[in-house]
């Protein structure tokens, strides 16, 4: 009998594990685990010491404090793929928790059966790409949206220490959250609050010293794990090296994310002014500024300002509001099959809506039960969930003109803020569910949720697997040819040279782009390669990566040295080299030494 006590204590717990298990299984057997993009590659990189030597806390994209947690693992045991399995733990963990949770509201083992198989059919349907192609940023989405959940699902009736103690995994979900992607976290941050400000207004008397306290306490909580994280990150990177990088890294990030970098022609007295000539405006077109050292934090800035103000006189703030709102209402409204649509984002959304609408119209607290609960209580009830609906939603909209109006939106955005409102969506019908206190109607209610669940998912499910069948494929043959690439750059003699890449050739191959598995052919030594650009270049990382190899200038090693070598895709264009060293005073000839795979050229470079 205690047996039995003890299994039906532990049964949650025991549904959701398996849960997790079969799902994680399933999704490594069917496909595998991806990082997304090669920025993903490398972050892992930088992570476990293979681009400088040494696994690095100073890992640029995260905040200090957990890249240099998973570096430790990196330091104790450097043959496994510690950033793989953080963000798999993150992933699966968030699934986890919201289904734990979840469970609480079902009170038979069929019910919670059936939740945990509707929902863990919904979790692939719905995320199964970010789950295959991870990527940092939905990573920090998923332990957002897990503690808005958890949050807002918490027993209201909790007196104020207990409902405090209960959401110290939420604060430390947020924290987290924040370590990993401070922009994106940042981004959602409002919808967290809207969960907050419903689930404050759904007590019955609200301004109460205890409720002040219970959410303030919350609030507290998240704003110091949060604090921690921000104070910690800025004194690692406090450093006169860093503090320089970090201005670099921040009006690279402005120009290239968010303005157009303006043609040279047409701005021909500006970049004069600033010590641009053509030839090195086009490394910052074609993202090679590695070559240049005189490309620094203060010239970016300037073309950065100058961009943003080229771009607000040809397309003003209003001219381009009407635009973006048509684009907004388009992608929420259109269906299956539309080009642009948000499908099936948007359709799981706004039924997520409806189902919050509907849970709430029965719902009644037990406490609360009197003979006449009809009309009056439903209007109440109605009021009191519209204006929670509304609230939800004109902060979406605020977030999505933001990122339309700034024009960056790409899917590991969107998504998460999809990801973000469905979760709270969902936890505001778990919580006004469990408030329904008439058995019969709760029950009839769960059943009809649960299927509708199922069977949304079930429609999801086919496309979702062979969108992502697709993209595996293609995926797994660019990688072929990037690691014949890699594997022959790092054979036998070659350990010796150093290799240049031209940036767009690391970047894609026929518009796929190049990732690694997570799993698969993990090999954490010295890598003797670097692109001319990207978001690390010009860092104090890459400055260490250069050293290793006793690389003090590009430019300079590039021409003078016999062991330093350019590679690019056959694809791209080189002209921009030979320009570039003639605009210097120091013509070049290049001799093609070898070619990969039909697709890559190897070139010695030298001074004529």
């Amino acid at each position: 009998m205690d047996i039995r006590n003890q299994l039906k204590k532990k049964e949650n717990w025991m549904i959701a594990v398996a849960a997790i298990v079969v799902l994680c299984l399933l999704v490594g057997i069917r496909f595998d685990y991806f990082y997304d993009l090669n920025d993903d590659v490398l972050m892992k990189d930088i992570l476990a010491g293979i681009y400088t030597g040494t696994p690095e806390g100073h890992n640029i994209q995260m905040l200090w404090l957990v890249s240099a947690f998973i570096s430790l693992f990196y330091r104790a045991v450097r043959f496994l793929p510690w950033y793989g399995i953080f963000l798999c733990v993150c992933h699966f963990g968030s699934f986890f928790l919201i289904l734990k949770r979840s469970l609480d509201f079902s009170r038979t083992v069929v019910g919670k059966l059936a939740v945990a198989l509707a929902e863990t059919l919904l979790f692939g349907g719905l995320f199964l790409e970010h789950l295959v192609f991870a990527q940092y940023t939905v990573t920090c989405t998923f332990l957002a949206a897990a503690a808005a959940f958890l949050f807002y699902t918490t027993d209201i009736e909790l007196a104020c220490k207990a409902f405090v103690k209960k959401n110290v995994p939420v604060a430390l979900l947020v924290s987290i959250a924040y370590l990993i992607r401070s922009e994106m976290l940042l981004l959602v941050l409002p919808m967290i609050c809207v969960a907050g400000v419903a689930k404050w207004g759904s007590e019955s008397r609200i301004f109460t010293k205890e409720h002040v306290v219970k959410y303030f306490a919350v609030i507290g909580m998240i704003l110091a794990g949060i604090g921690i994280g921000q104070l910690t990150h800025m004194a690692a990177y406090g450093s006169a090296q860093w503090r320089t990088f970090t201005e670099f890294f921040d009006n690279r990030t402005e120009l290239y994310d968010f303005q157009e970098i303006p043609s040279y022609a047409e701005n021909q007295a500006f970049y004069e002014s600033i010590g641009l000539s053509e030839s090195e405006k086009i490394l910052l077109d074609n993202y090679n500024f590695g070559m240049d050292e005189e490309i620094d934090e203060l010239m970016v800035g300037q073309i950065a300002e100058y961009a943003g103000t080229n771009r607000s006189v040809q397309k003003p703030f209003l001219e381009k509001l009407p635009e973006k709102l048509k684009d907004y209402v388009y992608r929420f409204t259109s269906g299956k099959g539309r080009t642009g649509s948000d499908y099936p984002w948007n359709v799981m959304v706004i039924l997520g809506y409806m189902a919050v609408f509907l849970t709430a119209i029965p719902r009644k607290y037990s406490k609360e039960r009197i003979q006449d609960a009809g009309h009056r209580t439903y209007v109440k009830n109605i009021l009191g969930v519209s204006w929670k609906l509304i609230f939800l939603f004109a902060v979406r909209t605020v977030l999505w003109m933001f990122i339309l109006m700034r024009e960056r939106a790409p899917e590991r955005i969107t998504h998460s803020l999809y990801l973000m409102e469905f979760c709270i969506l969902t936890a505001m019908v778990f919580a006004q569910y469990g408030g329904i206190c008439y058995v019969r109607t709760r029950k009839m209610m769960g059943a009809v949720l649960t299927v509708a669940a199922g069977i949304m998912a079930v429609m999801m499910l086919p496309d979702s697997i062979e969108t992502v069948s697709e993209s595996q494929i293609r995926r797994e043959e660019v990688n072929g040819l990037y690691r014949e690439l890699y594997d022959q750059l790092s054979s036998g003699e070659n350990k010796e040279n150093f290799y240049l890449i031209d940036v767009y050739s690391s970047v894609s191959y026929s518009g796929v782009p190049y990732s690694e598995k997570m799993f698969a052919d993990v090999d954490n030594s010295l890598d003797n390669y670097d692109i001319m650009g990207g978001w690390a270049c010009k860092s104090p990382l890459q400055r260490k990566k250069l050293a290793c190899f006793e690389i003090e200038s590009m430019e300079q090693a590039l021409k003078d040295r016999e062991d330093v070598y350019f590679v690019r895709m056959k694809s791209e264009d080189m002209q921009w080299l030979f320009d570039y060293y003639e605009n210097h005073g120091t013509p070049i000839e290049v001799n093609l030494l070898d070619t990969i795979a039909d697709v890559f050229e190897i070139y010695a470079v030298s001074a004529r």
